[in-house]
């Protein structure tokens, strides 16, 4: 950046579990992102694969801490079975109903078709990845003029994972890639729909 007044979004920290760093490796490339892994505990993956390096526009990537991991564990205890786990339950399939409404982070790409091809990829991850299986999906597809869609000159691809999170991995990580098709939805086009969706 030459000029030291602007601001650039730089990186979003995830971690993953315990072991599973070459999952988390996979997820990224079935997303699109270039990852460079250089043997230890920590990886980074650019969001566009032909930067040149991962100082901008980048995830990180790190195995949790042991004390993450034993609280992690004990959530995930919780979550599954009684008041809170129905709870839970209930909110995660909100979530994965509206993704637009989950906890994420957008990337945005210049082709429609590396959105469509992202899907696609992300829907035969279990054949390419069968360790993969039930750990990475799509939560929806949004095209203008369809039910969902925010704006009519937006496409909007979501992916679910529980293999990274900026957060707990035990409520997993929702990703989107987004196209325009001529010039960025305003905020208050964007906002009305949501609004509406929800009433």
């Amino acid at each position: 950046m030459s000029d030291p007044a602007r601001r650039l979004l730089n990186h979003v920290e995830l971690v993953y579990r315990p072991g599973e760093k070459d999952f988390a490796v996979a997820v990224f490339e079935l997303l699109g992102f270039r990852a460079f892994d250089d043997g230890g505990e920590f990886l980074a993956a650019s969001a566009d694969p032909a930067a040149p390096d991962i100082i901008d526009n980048t995830c990180y990537a790190s195995q949790m801490t042991p004390t993450q991991w034993a609280f992690e564990q004990k959530l995930t205890e919780a979550l599954q079975s009684g008041e809170v786990g129905r709870s839970h339950d209930a909110y995660r399939e909100m979530l994965h109903r509206e993704p637009q409404r989950a906890m994420h982070f957008g990337v945005h790409t210049s082709k429609l078709g590396d959105l469509e091809a992202t899907v696609e990829r992300v829907r035969e991850a279990e054949k390419s990845h069968p360790d993969l299986k039930g750990r990475v999906r799509v939560s929806g597809t949004f095209y203008p003029g369809g039910e969902g869609s925010l704006a009519d000159n937006i496409v909007q691809g979501f992916f679910f994972t529980d293999v990274l999170a900026s957060g707990l991995v035990s409520f997993g990580q929702h990703f989107e890639l987004h196209w325009y098709t001529d010039q960025p939805p305003s905020l208050g086009v964007i906002g009305e729909r949501l609004s509406y969706q929800s009433s």
